[in-house]
């Protein structure tokens, strides 16, 4: 056919076929000019065909899909079925199966990267209220040990330590880079270009402490001004070995034991509720190469042709603390904040992991307190802060200030740095009554970063008696004072880290596993039952990431929790809530400075995000597998991630024994349920068989002087007769059977296929009486549960004691047997019927014969022993089984069914998947840790899982 003539555009779209989405009449408009359909003047049908079957290949060829109005893109599905069937749907069976997709119903959370037999296993977090200073004492105690064991096999063999674990140098000459790069990052590019570069962004060489300082000390020098930051980002931890070096006792706290000559230090930091030892040698990285490697200051310095020329280069590059690569001290011989930075940095697994990160956490790590984040407008009454917490300062307190973090101030403040955190030295009030307090800011520098308002180096408010009583010098270091009232009103948050210094104070702590859903809510987790009034500060934190880097997969969280008294549990009678820290995620915190005797619930709600944009555990541990040659850096970061969240493999084994208790309890109600259920039929069944079989005796009786007709081929009819008479009655009269429910029969049980015959005369099926026997059954069930209970059965619809709703499940049930039956039996008379019971006529009337297998007793309990034993799970048994022969036909039947209900689904998910494309389910999990400091020893800290207390629950930790 010739294509003469444009058709208008709006007519196409007009009888435009189902599967073209029209969703812009312009864009469609482009899309069916470029693909040039025309159609003759006269035959829209057939050209419309036309158009159809060439924009179909069009549009398979060229893309399966088309932009909507905004622009994004949208997949034209062809199939008819799956659209139909989101136009039928009501709304909420849409956005149901969404959230049914969306989130699982049992999430799950990865415990051990690498095999447990490898593992060295969790830390032994002790359950019982125990004292803050027997932690410490602990683990300075094994630190101890092990440096002691080293020192003398060292001495023993005369070598220096090297850590055979965390080998600087043939990290570096190797170019592996695991001592300074994380799991999946490569911050420092060890490449042959980098490490020749004279830019300073690789370390270039590494060497002993000796090889470094000419005379070098470790901590007899320990100053705040003496600090200064190296190629790293990791200004939060100097800031707060800043704020810590204003207490000499509590820096020379963290190194327990160590040896110069040897070369082996140890340290101890506060992670996750315990405090952990780290051991290291005394390798530091270089910014330059050594003489033997090629460097541009080595050619420099041999164009001038001096005598000495390497010691002059190692004089140079290579010695005092000038020389190192990351943090240093100002004095060219003090060694003690490098040493101190890297045993931090193997603690975490490499340097990289400590770049990024909040003062508070900081002090946290190195301290073992408590830090919150207090904003300054939210304080209530700042003279009682003043008395309370800010002139303890270096006592029971720490305190940072910062300002601009949440206003995302990039600018100064009467030379105050925005985005910066400062530190509080010093709280004092004077002899006039001015409250004063002295910041010092980590950069060291003098001119940068300082108070330029009252009271500021050189100010009019600086007269001799107040500065020798303050005993301060202007330009001495980058230190300044400040009004208590300006540091309130220019500063926007203060972090706050108690000390708990009194030998008094114990703690008690605990570890779960908390689900996450997308819709977090407040749920009751912990008990703590206080004995005695007693200062109370509760922390509920999270696992540190900062730890296992790489493989914190995809969520984050963020934690909050609110405390109850037991004897007001409701929501809005809380005594206090946690504080935001809306920088610091790692933890939050209630401090309460007296609480009274009583059981305090705790009631937590953990929220999560999604990073689609960050690798999944799985995802990592597989590239990482592939890719990487070397697995040491795998092992290493695996192993700190199961030492991490083996913290709550207790609290995981009970909560599984919990819920497989409450699985068998519900399969356990569940049966019972079942076997009442299938009794009650069974009995209505007997009832039913025992009037059917009395009156066909009794009609066979007075047939039973009758001649036979005659019957072709040998058939007897009479008996059909019989029969189909007696059971037509009896479906008629069901309704006005009465049985007596105490009296226990012991006759058996006549089966469906007994009454399942056929006869030539009347031409009627089995099949056709099949739904009619079940509608009897069901009120001589009734009629039996109205007289055991000695109620009336009730009448709905005309059917005894059923619903509209209970009616129309039973008739769908009666619907599948009819049909099921019709597929497996063929019709048969009643000479060829192969059923389990048949009649013949003997002497005074009608017999009948049945099998003893269909006996059964009216005991709900003994007709289930053989189907149910005490380690059976099954909820739903099969009907089959109880008075039914078993039968090998029925089997393929069921699995046929189950088949295509299987393959129905499948296909819906199918014709989905287009349309409901979308990531991962929501499976979010979070390791929740609760620590409780006071000074009541007798203090208990329990665990609540829906509303059980898991101390109960008894179960063996797996090894």
């Amino acid at each position: 056919m010739a294509l003469t003539e444009r058709v208008p555009i709006q007519k196409v779209m007009d009888e435009m076929p189902f599967w073209v989405v029209p969703k812009d009449q312009n864009k469609t408009a482009s899309y069916l000019s470029q693909s040039c359909c025309y159609f003759a003047k006269g035959s829209s049908t057939n050209g419309l065909a036309t158009m159809h079957s060439h924009t179909r290949t069009d549009t398979d060829a060229m893309s399966p899909h088309t932009s909507d109005a905004r622009g994004d893109t949208k997949r034209i599905s062809s199939h008819r079925g799956k659209n139909e069937r989101d136009k039928n749907e009501p709304p909420q069976t849409s956005v149901d199966r969404i959230w049914t997709r969306f989130s699982k119903r049992e999430f799950s959370q990865v415990v051990n990267v690498i095999p447990s037999d490898s593992d060295p296993g969790a830390l032994n977090i002790c359950p019982s209220n125990k004292l803050l200073h027997d932690d410490y004492a602990r683990a300075a105690s094994k630190c101890r040990r092990k440096v002691e064991k080293i020192v003398n096999e060292c001495k023993r063999v005369n070598m220096r330590y090297r850590d055979p674990t965390w080998d600087l140098d043939w990290d570096l000459k190797l170019e592996k880079g695991d001592c300074l790069n994380g799991l999946c990052e490569e911050k420092y590019d060890l490449s042959a270009v980098s490490l020749s570069s004279s830019e300073d962004k690789v370390p270039k060489a590494v060497k002993r402490v000796h090889e470094i300082f000419e005379q070098p000390t470790f901590m007899e020098r320990i100053q705040g001004g003496d600090i200064t930051q190296g190629n790293l980002s990791d200004c939060w931890l100097m800031t707060g070995l800043v704020a810590l070096a204003n207490i000499p006792a509590a820096v020379k706290r963290t190194c327990v034991s160590y040896n110069t000559t040897v070369g082996v230090y140890g340290f101890v930091f506060y992670r996750d509720g315990e405090w952990m030892y780290s051991i290291i040698d005394d390798k530091l990285y270089l910014k330059s190469p050594c003489w033997d490697s090629p460097s541009t200051q080595r050619d420099l310095l041999e164009q001038v042709g001096q005598d000495g020329t390497e010691k002059l280069y190692r004089k140079t590059y290579q010695t005092g603390s000038k020389s190192l690569f990351f943090a240093r001290c100002r004095d060219q011989n003090e060694t003690w904040v490098p040493l101190i930075e890297k045993a931090y940095a193997k603690a975490h697994g490499d340097y990289s992991s400590l770049a990024g990160g909040w003062t508070g956490e900081g002090l946290e790590d190195l301290t073992g307190g408590v830090t919150t984040e207090l904003a300054t407008s939210d304080i209530l009454d700042t003279d009682l802060f003043w008395h309370r917490e800010m002139s303890k300062v270096n006592q029971d307190f720490l305190f940072g200030a910062s300002t601009g973090y949440l206003e995302n101030g990039k600018g100064e403040r009467d030379g105050i740095v925005e985005a910066h955190a400062y530190i509080v030295l010093e709280a004092r009030s004077l002899k006039g009554g001015q409250r004063l307090v002295k910041l010092r800011n980590p950069w060291g520098d003098a001119r940068r970063g300082i108070w330029e308002g009252p009271w500021s180096d050189g100010s009019k408010e600086w007269t001799r008696e107040v500065q020798d009583e303050l005993g301060h010098k202007f330009g001495a270091d980058s230190s300044f004072w400040i009004s208590y009232d300006d540091l309130m009103s220019k500063f926007s948050l203060l972090d706050r880290t108690r000390l708990f210094q009194d030998p008094d104070w114990w703690c008690c702590q605990r570890w779960v596993s908390v689900d996450v859903p997308w819709k977090a809510s407040f749920q009751e987790r912990f008990r703590i039952k206080v004995t005695q009034s007693s200062p109370l500060v509760v922390v509920v934190s999270q696992l540190d990431r900062r730890y296992f880097r790489g493989l914190h997969g995809q969520y984050s969280f963020r934690l909050h929790f609110r405390l109850h008294s037991q004897d007001s549990p409701d929501a809005d009678s809380f005594i206090a809530r946690s504080h935001g820290n809306y920088l610091m995620n790692r933890s939050v915190s209630v401090d309460i400075p007296d609480i009274s005797p009583g059981t305090y619930l705790v009631h937590l709600k953990v929220t999560g995000e999604r990073d689609h944009s960050a690798k999944s555990i799985e995802e990592v541990i597989r590239q990482e597998c592939l890719e990487r040659v070397e697995k040491d850096k795998l092992i290493q970061v695996g192993h700190a991630y199961n030492l991490a969240h083996g913290k709550a493999s207790l609290h995981l084994n009970k909560v599984a024994k919990l819920r497989q208790d409450k699985s068998s309890e519900k399969a356990s109600e569940a049966r019972r349920r079942e076997r009442r259920r299938q009794w009650a039929k069974r009995r209505a069944r007997r009832y039913a068989t025992k009037k059917q079989k009395k009156k066909n005796l009794e009609k066979g009786r007075r047939r039973g002087l009758e001649p036979e007709p005659a019957v072709p081929n040998g058939q007897r009819s009479g008996v059909g007769e019989v029969g189909l008479e007696g059971r037509s009655h009896f479906i008629q009269t069901g309704g006005a059977i009465e049985a007596d429910s105490n009296a226990k029969s012991s006759g058996s049980t006549v089966p469906n296929e007994g009454l399942e015959m056929s006869s030539n005369s009347d031409k009627v099926s089995v099949e056709d009486l099949h739904s009619s026997q079940h509608i009897a059954l069901q009120k001589l069930s009734l009629q039996c549960a109205s007289e055991k209970e000695g109620k009336p059965p009730s009448v709905v619809d005309g059917v005894a004691g059923r619903s509209p709703s209970q009616l129309r499940r039973k008739w769908a049930w009666s619907r599948r047997q009819e049909a099921s039956s019709s597929q497996i039996r063929p019709r048969q008379s009643v000479g060829e019927s192969h059923g389990a019971r048949s009649l013949y006529r003997a002497g005074d009337g009608v017999q009948f014969l049945h099998d003893a297998v269909e006996d059964s007793s009216d005991s709900p309990v003994d007709d289930w022993e053989a189907l149910y034993s005490s380690d059976d799970m099954t909820h739903e048994p099969r009907d089959d089984d109880i008075g039914k022969p078993s039968g090998a036909a029925a089997h393929p039947r069921q699995r046929g069914q189950r088949w295509r209900r299987l393959s129905e689904s499948s296909s819906d998910d199918l014709c989905g998947s287009d349309e409901e494309e979308s990531s991962d389910p929501w499976n979010a999990v979070c390791t929740v840790g609760i620590r409780v400091y006071s000074k009541d020893r007798d203090l208990v800290l329990l665990t609540v899982e829906d509303g059980i207390l898991l101390e109960e629950v008894r179960t063996k930790r797996s090894v």
